[in-house]
This record gives C-alpha cells, sequence and structure tokens, in this order.
C-alpha cells in the first residue's frame, strides 16, 4: 500500500475549512483548560490513532503540515459498492425540453462511485473532552442529504465519549452511507434544493444541478474502470493468451485484444487490400476501428497505404468517378464522357477510350478485349522503336488469359476470383456476395469457348479483309481503311489525327489539301480492283 500524502503547508481551501471549524468550536464552548499530563495524553493519543489511520488508508489520507499543532488531515472515503449499482435520474420538473432531457439517460449503472472527503481536525481536548472538528464534502448528493450525515456523525462521537472515532466515522460512511439515505436499490438524483436553513454548516462543495452531477458519475465511473483495466489480467479472444490491460488494445465497442494480435490482424488486411473488412475482429460486432488508433498499429508506411486504400474504395464506390486510362488520376464526369485534370484526356467512362461523342459506345467483354489486344499486338510489331507499347501488350494478353483461364468471375460484381482449396462455397472480398464456385466456372468455360468461336470468324473477317489495302497514320501508325466511297481523307481514332491516304501527309485544311494541284480526295485502291475483277472472273459477281 502507498504511503500517505503529506503537505507541509496547507492549501488556501483546507486553512479555510479548519479555521472556520475551529471558530466554531471555540463559539460552541471553547477549548477547556487542560493541565499539561492531560494534554500530553491527548498528544500521545493523536499520534498513536493517526499512525493507525496511516497504515489502514494509506494513500487515500492526505496529512496537513506533519510536525502541526493541532493535527489537521483528509480521507478519501469510498463506499462499498461490490456488485456495482443503479442510478436513477428523477424527472426534470418544468422543463420541456426534449433536447434537455435527451442528453441524459433516465437510468444507467456504475461499478465506481465517487469518494467522499471527510476533513477533520484534532483539537487539544480531543479525545478526553472534545471530537473531532471536521467536514463533509459529497458531489453526488445534495446538501441536505450531506448533512444527514454530519449528523449520523455527530451521534456517533456522543456514543463514544473520551475515545478515538475517526476509524468509527470513516467505517460507518463506508458501509452504510447508502442504506442510510434510503439508496439500497439504487442511487436517485434529484435536482438541489433551494432551502438552506436545513444545511449543515459543515457541509462543503458548491451546488450541482443534477446534469452536473450525472456528467460527473459517468466520467468518474470510466476513468475508473479504465484504470481497473490497465491493472488486471485478461484473456485476448483472438490468441487466448493472459496479459495485463497495458498490454491489450481496447476499441470503442468495448471488445478488447492484445496488441500483437491487433497489429498482426491490421497489417493482413492492408496487406490483401480489404481495408473495407478492418473491423472489430469479434464476429457479432463489426464495430469501427478509430484512424488514430490504426496509426498506432500499423506504423507510418502502413497507414498511408491503409489511406489510400479507403480513399480509392471510396472514388470506386461513387458512379461519377471514373479513372483516366492514360494517368491513372480520378477524374469527376458525366454519364458519358470525362475529362482528366492532369492529362487533359477526353475518354468514355464507359469503355475507357478516347471520348465517341454522338456515337454509340460498345463496352468490350474480356474475351473481346483480349482479341483486340492480340490484333494491336500484330500491328505494334510491324512498328519500329515500339519495344516497349509490344511487352506492354504481350504482359496484358498474358494477364487476360491468365485470368479466364485460372479464375471465375463473381456472378454480382465480376472481379476475377481463383479458388485455391476448400468447397465450391464462395465469398467474393469485393462486394460481399456468396456464390457457387461450379456454377460460375461453368460460365466461364463457356466463355472460353466463345473466344474460340470468335478466333475463327475473325480469322475469316481478316481474310476478307486482306483484299482491303490498309493506310497507316503518319503519327502513331495505327492502320486504317478507307470509309466508305473510297473517300481518301481519314481520321485516325487513336490519336484523332486527319490524314491522307494517297501521300501520308497530315492534313491541316481539306480545301487546300485536295483539288486540282492537290491530291485526288476519291480513288480505288489498285489491291481492291485486281482483287474485284477476278471474284467477278471467278464467280461472275460483285464484292459487297
Amino acid at each position: 500500500m502507498e504511503s500517505a500524502h503529506r503537505d507541509d503547508d496547507l492549501s488556501p481551501e483546507a486553512a479555510r475549512m479548519l479555521r472556520e471549524m475551529a471558530l466554531r468550536g471555540r463559539e460552541e464552548g471553547g477549548e477547556p483548560d487542560l493541565p499539561d499530563e492531560q494534554l500530553r495524553s491527548n498528544d500521545q493519543l493523536q499520534q498513536d490513532e493517526m499512525l493507525a489511520l496511516e497504515a489502514i488508508y494509506g494513500d487515500k489520507i492526505r496529512i496537513f503540515g506533519e510536525k502541526a499543532i493541532p493535527r489537521s488531515f483528509q480521507i478519501l472515503v469510498y463506499c462499498e459498492i461490490p456488485d456495482g449499482i443503479n442510478v436513477y435520474v428523477e424527472p426534470f420538473q418544468g422543463d420541456d425540453d426534449d433536447d434537455t432531457k435527451s442528453q441524459f439517460p433516465e437510468n444507467f449503472s456504475i461499478e465506481h462511485l465517487a469518494p467522499l472527503s471527510l476533513t477533520c481536525l484534532m483539537p487539544p481536548s480531543y479525545p478526553s473532552h472534545h471530537p473531532p472538528y471536521f467536514t463533509l464534502g459529497v458531489q453526488w448528493l445534495d446538501n441536505v442529504q450531506v448533512s444527514s450525515l454530519c449528523h449520523m456523525l455527530d451521534l456517533i462521537s456522543a456514543q463514544q465519549p473520551e475515545q478515538e472515532v475517526v476509524y468509527e466515522w470513516v467505517h460507518w460512511l463506508q458501509s452504510s452511507v447508502l442504506s442510510h439515505l434510503g439508496f439500497d436499490n439504487g442511487i436517485v438524483i434529484r435536482q438541489p434544493h433551494s432551502a438552506v436553513s436545513q444545511v449543515d454548516f459543515r457541509v462543503v462543495g458548491e451546488i450541482l444541478s443534477a446534469e452536473s452531477v450525472v456528467q460527473q458519475l459517468i466520467s468518474y465511473n470510466e476513468d475508473q474502470c479504465h484504470e481497473s483495466f490497465l491493472h488486471g489480467l485478461h484473456t485476448c479472444m483472438i490468441c487466448f493468451s493472459e496479459y495485463t490491460g497495458v498490454d491489450f488494445v481496447k476499441l470503442p465497442c468495448q471488445h478488447y485484444f492484445c496488441q500483437r494480435c491487433m497489429e498482426t490482424y491490421s497489417r493482413i488486411h492492408v496487406k490483401e487490400g480489404t481495408v473495407l473488412r478492418l473491423v472489430c475482429p469479434d464476429n457479432k460486432c463489426g464495430g469501427i476501428i478509430p484512424p488514430n488508433l490504426l496509426k498506432k498499429l500499423l506504423g507510418d508506411a502502413d497507414f498511408e497505404r491503409w489511406e489510400r486504400l479507403v480513399l480509392q474504395k471510396a472514388l470506386d464506390s461513387m458512379s461519377d468517378v471514373a479513372y483516366c486510362p492514360r494517368c491513372g488520376i480520378a477524374c469527376l464526369g458525366d454519364k458519358d464522357n470525362a475529362l482528366c485534370s492532369n492529362c487533359l484526356l477526353n475518354f468514355c467512362t464507359h469503355c475507357r477510350n478516347l471520348s465517341h461523342t454522338g456515337r454509340t459506345c460498345i463496352v468490350l467483354t474480356p474475351e473481346e478485349k483480349l482479341l483486340t489486344l492480340q490484333e494491336r499486338a500484330k500491328v505494334r510489331r510491324l512498328s519500329k522503336g515500339e519495344v516497349g507499347m509490344i511487352i506492354s501488350l504481350a504482359n496484358e494478353i498474358f494477364s487476360i488469359k491468365e485470368v479466364l483461364r485460372s479464375s471465375v468471375p463473381c456472378p454480382h460484381c465480376g472481379i476475377a476470383i481463383t479458388r485455391v482449396s476448400g468447397c465450391n462455397h464462395m465469398l467474393c472480398r469485393k462486394c460481399g456476395k456468396q456464390f457457387d464456385y461450379d456454377l460460375a466456372g461453368r460460365h466461364n468455360v463457356r466463355a472460353v469457348d466463345f473466344i474460340k468461336d470468335v478466333e475463327v470468324q475473325k480469322e475469316a473477317r481478316a481474310r476478307l479483309s486482306a483484299s482491303f489495302k490498309q493506310h497507316p497514320c503518319p503519327k502513331c501508325h495505327q492502320p486504317h481503311h478507307k470509309p466508305m466511297g473510297n473517300n481518301n481523307h481519314i481520321l485516325c481514332l487513336a490519336c484523332q489525327v486527319h490524314y491522307c491516304a494517297l501521300c501520308r501527309k497530315v492534313v491541316r485544311k481539306s480545301s487546300e489539301h485536295y483539288g486540282p494541284r492537290g491530291c485526288k480526295q476519291h480513288t480505288v485502291d489498285p489491291v481492291f480492283a485486281q482483287t474485284r475483277t477476278k471474284n467477278n472472273d471467278d464467280s461472275g459477281s460483285e464484292l459487297v
């Protein structure tokens, strides 16, 4: 047990209270003239009582002036409530404000009750002729109730004349205060009485409203519960190991787990990207973990990743946000198009290609996208100095093939999911929906078969289109066929450049480039003309 607090000088408040008690004592009859032998006997009895009180109450007693005469001290008295106690708040009379009423609960339970403050001064005539002078302060009782406690202390000292009574006072306050006030079944908080004549002069402390009393009771109980938790032994419900409370992390939902398990649990979710599932580990709770606590658990690097992933998840859930296909910046757009604020690219929010205003957007499936990438890769191989682009396209083709081969799409959100082991019952980490892996796999088999069918059709169309001459763009080298009518004016869909199919030069103004002194705007390609003649000779029909 800790030793008693000792103050060489009285605090201003304690000095004022003791001075008032001494004056009251003199007014009531004054100190008798006692012989020196009696004074020495009283002094020895007081000294023995002080030693006993220090040994019993330890750090709960505060002594004002170790060698000061008369002796004065203050004891914090804690009422005994081993199983906790309920607190009932009396309805506020004359207050019809619903907001005021809703701020405070009508009843609640507490495990710790704020202590009573008993301040005593031992006169030279104690214990032979007079009891100690005292004051009593209680935060959660009104002045009339505290006055009744003062009268009970007077009655106890009157029943034990010429004896030490401080211990008897403290013992009675610890064990009998609640029953004396009729609070056996719970404490009732009422508005303070306005009558002053019934208040004992030894009652100290300001008069508090019922709202303030409720706030103090709740705050004190929470602080003491936290202190008790830190010094007690608890079992972690993740690793089932036992540690003291200082080694635990307590969440706002009041569930607690050891520091090591919480750090591992948080880092796993951040590493796997499942930050939306980073909640209370209790299966039936799902309470949030505050960001300031996550920062202590994760460290700076992982916490920055957590913030970035949470922001990305929030942006992904917004229907008016799309990511730029060129630089990856999140952009705000309308229903169909968006403009990147970083690279100023105007793109379609559906297919993430260049904006095609006025035309219907055809969103490609993963299978169709794979075929398109394969065609683009073939064209890129014809260009010089595009090794990086060829490698990027090859990697993207390989990724799509691998996803289609070894995974199945979620029937709800479409994300690719791979089963490592276990049964067919799957839970999508992105949308949280459940599905059957085999049923989704059958759909994926049909998708692979679709690729084969489309590849056959694509090869047939490629043979047909081989008869048509392709005209690569002079800027990006993307090949294009002439528009309908053998028009030599071509618009590159990749870089939005207008160019001439005859001279392969960029066209600024059509009126200046085409004409008698320039290129002809409409001509028939020689390859196309030879193909028409050959087909007419073989089948007697024209190629449509």
